[in-house]
């Protein structure tokens, strides 16, 4: 099978030093050098969440991270609003209706981002629980500026709790200083490894509600999974995703190493340099510059063209895999994604394989 440049909101490019850790022979989950390695993930994910607090690893998509949080800080019939800037804010709706919540969804519509102007209107006004929000919005492209959202809420005590999925370790995100209460985020994004895992970080506040949620949970048991991490030998309270795990401290270690705010000036760098591009096609972007997202660029598709025929073109002759549109977005515009794993020579591929497509 031909092997692809993934330019898509995830899963990402991983590097090889990563794909060889994944690779290798698991190791079993209740021995030293397991404990060894998932002591050493522990702490590298509380550096990149930036938070004293401990970081839950859990074997799933990122939604099982959203879902958990739900799961374990509620009960039924608290009052939640949901600000919500496309597809991802949706699906956290519709988790909390799921689980019996009066879930009340804000749309700030697709390609905006959320008005700090009318969110403090509601939240004043609202007698809300918590606020559940998206961090970047991988349908539409845009990103919320979480740290003005959570002073907001903070100012009118409601707990902030934020998906953090495909921004977690490729744009700034400070989950302590910030005053944010739950924080999910997961592996195949700016992580830059394979799918598998979701991480989860919650305030004291937070582990204070999860002691009085009545909610259903078993599997993703938050309290039981922190009793884990919290051994002097670190482990799951069930078998986890172990060639994830120790994909995963490859690539956080790697990481640290290069150093997250030389992480963050890339992307901001990469984000740049392909919204100055596509607008050098003559292509428009969704959403407004100040809100466009450094880790994916959603490109309105010219009346003249096809989603579907950009897409295609630039897999089979360019060996360069992008998106399209989700729900009221489909086929309206394509996305390329430039978070996680992305190289010069592999950004330069996709802006010159764009091109082709749009001009060849």
């Amino acid at each position: 099978m031909k092997e692809m440049i993934l330019m898509t909101p995830g899963p990402t490019m991983v590097p090889e030093e990563v794909k060889k850790v994944a690779g290798a022979q698991p190791l079993h989950h209740r021995t030293e050098e397991f404990y060894e390695l998932f002591s050493n993930l522990n702490k590298n994910l509380k550096e990149i969440f930036k938070t004293k607090n401990e970081v839950i690893t859990l074997t799933s998509s990122g939604t099982g991270g959203m879902e958990a949080v739900i799961a374990n800080l509620f009960s039924t019939g608290d009052k939640v609003l949901v600000a919500s800037i496309g597809y991802f804010g949706e699906r956290f709706y519709d988790i909390a209706k799921a689980y019996g919540l009066d879930a009340e969804l804000q749309d700030f519509g697709w390609g905006n981002a959320v008005d700090l102007n009318v969110l403090e209107d509601k939240l004043r006004n609202g007698n809300y629980k918590a606020l559940l929000v998206t961090h970047n919005e991988t349908s539409t492209g845009v990103t919320n500026n979480v740290k003005e959202i959570a002073k907001i809420a903070n100012r009118y005590g409601v707990v902030v709790i934020v998906d953090a999925v495909s921004s977690l370790g490729g744009i700034p995100l400070e989950m302590d200083e910030w005053g944010i209460d739950a924080v999910i985020t997961c592996s195949q994004k700016c992580l830059m490894s394979p799918p598998g895992l979701s991480f989860v970080a919650l305030s004291e506040r937070a582990w204070k509600m999860a002691e009085t949620s009545n909610l259903p949970k078993y599997y993703f048991n938050l309290k039981k999974a922190k009793e884990g991490v919290l051994r002097p030998n670190p482990d799951t309270p069930a078998t986890p995703a172990v060639s994830i795990i120790m994909a995963v401290a490859k690539a956080t270690n790697m990481l640290l190493e290069m150093g997250l705010d030389n992480v963050y000036k890339r992307q901001a760098d990469y984000g740049k340099r392909v919204r100055e591009y596509v607008k050098s096609l003559g292509l428009e972007l969704l959403p407004e510059e100040n809100t466009a997202s450094d880790l994916i660029t959603a490109i309105k598709v010219p009346e003249k063209y096809k989603a579907s025929e950009i897409i295609n073109y630039m897999k089979e002759k360019h060996g360069v895999l992008i998106t399209g549109g989700q729900g009221p977005l489909k086929g309206k515009i394509i996305r390329i994604g430039h978070m996680g794993y992305v190289t010069e020579k592999m950004l330069t591929k996709t802006l010159e394989a764009l091109k082709d497509a749009i001009e060849g």
